[in-house]
């Protein structure tokens, strides 16, 4: 987790829902490999969590190996909305587990979970969900 650097990248909205970009860059001088999902759950100023934790999206994935200051992504998708429920509060933060890892970071994020719908997708390089 030490070196790993965790941001948000590009934020995106398609077909009723957003799509958000948690990129995962490797800072170290060797290789790092990350597989499967991450862990995210949204938070409040004080750190309290909004809601439940992301749900996996049910994509398959493989092994992704980073060199040394390259980036993967995990895309989290809510509704652009009140689509089919309510909203919950804006949050100020994401807690983000990388992958098998035990420490978190918080990444800052004005997330807000939509109509029931927080999923991640796993850790790749396409850009995929």
């Amino acid at each position: 987790m030490s070196d790993l650097y965790l941001s948000m990248g590009r934020k995106e909205g398609a077909a009723g829902s957003l799509y958000w970009a948690i990129q995962f860059t490797n800072t170290s001088t060797t290789a790092c490999a990350l597989r499967g999902y991450p862990g995210v759950s949204a938070l409040d100023t004080s750190h309290h969590q909004i809601g439940p934790a992301a749900t996996h999206s049910g994509s398959s994935y493989g092994t992704v190996t980073l060199a040394p200051a390259h980036s993967a992504s995990a895309i989290a998708r809510t509704t652009n909305g009140p689509v089919g429920g309510p909203c919950l509060r804006t949050a100020s933060y994401l807690r983000i587990y990388p992958p098998g890892s035990r420490s978190a970071a918080l990444v800052p994020a004005p997330w807000k979970t939509c109509s029931g719908i927080f999923q991640v997708g796993p850790v790749n390089v396409d850009g995929a969900f």
